[in-house]
């Protein structure tokens, strides 16, 4: 790369679509006569152990800084899956309301920070210990909808959970 020369190439290549069926992945938990069930779940426990103590070692700041951090990271790959590819620094941008001239980009720039303030919500107790019953679930899609209907009332609509751009 030289002074004249832009450093922009994509993230992400696009993967190949190769047929196979999403039951592929299935089942996403480990079967009770698993043999590998009992050490997985002792690994498992120590990696929560582990992380809870180093979430104790960190200074509050350090929190606040990563959570905001891991928010818009998830905000960026889960409507990444989704197909609404808004780049990181897109995202970081929209934090700061430094929106895009351009409609469609400016859109998903809004339902990234409309994603990352619920999550921020949830992550301040905002479920109160409901987060997967039926009213956690219809809470969470009532907060999304007033986010995004105060943002952008006219460009995106929510329907049960989901996006219509």
């Amino acid at each position: 790369m030289n002074e004249k020369q832009a450093d922009i190439k994509p993230d992400i290549l696009p993967a190949p679509d190769r047929g196979e069926s999403v039951t592929l992945m299935e089942p996403l938990v480990i079967g009770d006569g698993a043999p590998e069930r009992a050490e997985l779940t002792d690994l498992a426990l120590d990696l929560v152990r582990r992380s809870s103590g180093f979430y104790r070692s960190l200074p509050p700041a350090i929190v606040a800084s990563l959570a905001n951090l891991v928010r818009a990271m998830n905000s960026y790959y889960s409507n990444l899956i989704e197909g609404h590819d808004t780049h990181p620094i897109d995202i970081e941008r929209a934090l700061k309301n430094d929106y895009s001239n351009d409609v469609r980009k400016r859109d998903l720039q809004l339902e990234a920070k409309a994603h990352i303030a619920v999550q921020e919500w949830i992550d301040c107790d905002g479920l109160k210990g409901r987060p997967v019953s039926f009213d956690g679930l219809d809470i969470l899609r009532r907060q999304l909808h007033v986010l995004q209907s105060l943002q952008q009332p006219r460009r995106m609509r929510f329907y049960r959970g989901v996006v219509y751009l």
